[in-house]
């Protein structure tokens, strides 16, 4: 599977949401579409939400070890320490969010075209190891994405009659325009790893969003 197609995928998902699942983007059925039980499909969207969140986010920073500046990497990781030390619970979660916002925005940026070709030819087995790996933790999130932006809309819509869900549902749209406002981001870097992955050797990228993700060496 060619990673542009997973990139598309996602991103359009994300951006059309109510009619996601209504369209075939080429890839595969992923997941279930529903237990019946609306409070347990929620508990397993959020659980899915988070699960990509940390994957995306993890495999940003360490792309930005092996492709952004050191002194990006201090400034974020200093913005980091500090969102880690705020004692509010949702004003951490957000602060922490926008740092990897800003992680990700650079790498929006990068050349991959020309950091693939200086890895390859430094023949860096470490950082073309972390490289790999990180690529493969990113799609996997991609992944995940796709499911969530395939499942959220109806999700929402079928357990908003239900008053015992309404705050779960909030947390669900939440979601959805989270995925909705990365996406333009995460698509420029997905489109830039499919160019690293034709250049560089690393572990096949996943096709499907169940799949393990893949340990990333500091």
């Amino acid at each position: 599977m060619k990673l542009q197609h997973i990139v598309l995928a996602a991103a359009m998902a994300a951006a059309i949401a109510p009619q996601a699942s209504a369209i075939d983007f080429g890839l595969p059925k992923i997941g279930k579409q529903g237990s019946g039980n609306a409070d347990a499909d929620i508990k397993n969207f959020l659980q899915t939400a988070d699960d990509a969140r940390k994957l995306t986010g993890q495999s940003a920073f360490s792309l930005g070890q092996a492709l952004l500046t050191k002194a990006d990497m201090e400034a974020a990781d200093a913005a980091l320490a500090a969102a880690n030390a705020i004692t509010d619970p949702k004003e951490k979660e957000a602060a922490k969010a926008k740092v990897v916002t800003d992680v990700q925005a650079q790498l929006a940026k990068v050349d991959y075209d020309a950091a693939a070709k200086e890895i390859a030819k430094s023949n860096d087995k470490k950082k073309t190891a972390l490289i790999g790996n990180s690529m493969y933790n990113f799609v996997l999130g991609l992944l995940k994405d796709k499911e969530l932006a395939n499942r959220g809309s109806a999700l929402a819509s079928s357990a908003a009659s239900n008053p015992m869900l309404l705050t779960k549902v909030g947390d669900v749209k939440d979601v959805l325009a989270s995925l909705s406002s990365q996406m333009g981001d995460m698509g420029k870097i997905a489109v830039g790893l499919q160019k690293m992955a034709s250049t560089i050797k690393s572990v096949p990228l996943p096709t499907s969003a169940s799949a393990a993700p893949v340990a990333v060496a500091d």
